[in-house]
Formats: structure tokens, C-alpha cells, sequence
């Protein structure tokens, strides 16, 4: 239990950092673009951005978490949960999937789901906090449907959020999503691949779905834990 304990504020500290890293990065972004004209309305914060961005799908109506995982307030305090486009594309596929029960409880920045694919297991964090109420029993039973359609018929899990003011401030700023998603696009351009004849991108710089599939097999747990915030 003590380890369980240790490992537990070990990965809330690497969070944390990760948190401080984007941010910086967020803060450098407002600089080199220069002041906004006024305060971020409501919409901005919900996500006012093209449909894509970098080659990756952003709907406007859902709050990007750093650990590439969505949220979506649908009325009250019930928001729905599911993976981003970026997610999706870097995994490609699933054999299984490993969804919270209704009526267990989610952290934000805490571990909220997993994969397996490929004989590995690849966790992803919750972007909200607050009890799991509903999960989809279709991408439960067939995860091909989360990565096919990850804002729609692949969302994941509804939490009932008594604190979803709190977690929207560790949310992506809806006018800070389009330099993320870019500055994730050259971080995997520079990363490169070493698998011939296993490029990142397509001919016209949209992104392959599967692209861990062109990096190493050595670097993907590196790769996965960097994107996915779970050092």
C-alpha cells in the first residue's frame, strides 16, 4: 500500500510538471502573437477553432486536456470524456480496452483509462474529476469504434463534475489549441522515423492514423508516456 501510495505522488508531481511545461509554452505562444483583444468569452474557453488544425480533427464544442483526452459538458454538471484526434491517429487501433465501472471515481490527471494493443498497455488520464455515471458499452466491447470516431460514437465515459470550473483551468485555452496541436505535428516531424518505408505523415502532411507504428518499437513507451502525461 505505501508503494502503491509513493508511485501514486510520484506520477501526481510528474503531472504537475508536465502542467508547468505547457503552460510555459502557452505563455511563449501569447507573446509571440501578442495580446488578446479582451477577455476570453465563454465559446474560446469551450473551444471557438476550425474543424481541423495540424491535421488533426478539433471540434469546436469540446476542451482539450494536455494529456490529449476531451471534454464535452453536455447539460449541468455531466460531461462526456473520450480520446483526442492526436490520441487516436498515434495509437491507430486497440485490442481491448480497460474503461472506469459507473459509480467509481475519476481524478483529473489521474489515470482514467486503458489500452492494450500490441501486447502493451497504454494509460490515459481522466480530464475531469467527479463519478462515472455511464460508460459506452460499444467501444467497451469493440475499441475500434474510439478511434474511428473519437468525438462522436467513440466517446468513452460520462462523469457527473461537482468542480468543472476548477478543472477547466488545467484545460487547453481555446485560443492556444491550434499552436498545441502544431507544436505537437513538428514535435513528431522532428522525432522522425526509423523504420523504412513507415513515414508519419501522408504525401499532403496529414497525419497517418497508426503513427507509432513508424516510430521504433524501443522509443514508443517513451513516446506514449511523453504525449499521454504519464511519465
Amino acid at each position: 500500500m505505501i508503494i502503491l501510495e509513493h508511485i501514486y505522488h510520484a506520477r501526481q508531481a510528474e503531472y504537475i510538471i508536465a502542467l508547468l511545461g505547457l503552460f510555459g509554452f502557452i505563455a511563449f505562444w501569447r507573446l509571440l502573437n501578442g495580446p488578446s483583444a479582451g477577455p476570453e468569452t465563454a465559446s474560446e474557453a469551450a473551444g471557438s477553432f476550425p474543424e481541423r488544425l495540424a491535421g488533426f480533427l478539433a471540434p469546436a464544442d469540446v476542451m482539450f486536456h494536455p494529456g490529449h483526452a476531451w471534454a464535452r459538458v453536455e447539460s449541468g454538471d455531466t460531461v462526456t470524456v473520450g480520446m483526442d484526434d492526436f490520441a487516436a491517429k498515434l495509437l491507430g487501433s486497440a485490442d481491448s480496452i480497460s474503461l472506469p465501472k459507473p459509480g467509481s471515481k475519476v481524478k483529473q490527471g489521474s489515470l482514467g483509462w486503458g489500452f492494450k494493443t500490441d501486447s502493451r498497455v497504454i494509460h490515459m488520464l481522466s480530464p475531469v474529476e467527479g463519478e462515472v455515471i455511464e460508460v459506452n458499452e460499444a467501444v467497451a466491447n469493440s475499441p475500434g469504434a474510439a478511434f474511428e470516431d473519437p468525438y462522436g460514437a467513440g466517446w468513452l465515459f460520462k462523469v457527473q463534475s461537482a468542480n468543472l470550473t476548477s478543472n477547466t483551468k488545467n484545460m487547453i485555452p481555446g485560443t492556444m489549441v491550434g499552436g498545441w496541436f502544431e507544436n505537437i505535428g513538428q514535435t513528431l516531424c522532428a522525432r522522425g522515423t526509423s523504420r523504412p518505408g513507415a513515414p508519419m505523415f501522408a504525401d499532403g502532411g496529414e497525419p497517418i492514423r497508426g503513427i507509432a507504428r513508424a516510430v521504433d518499437p524501443e522509443m514508443w513507451d517513451e513516446l506514449a508516456r511523453e504525449f499521454f502525461l504519464t511519465k
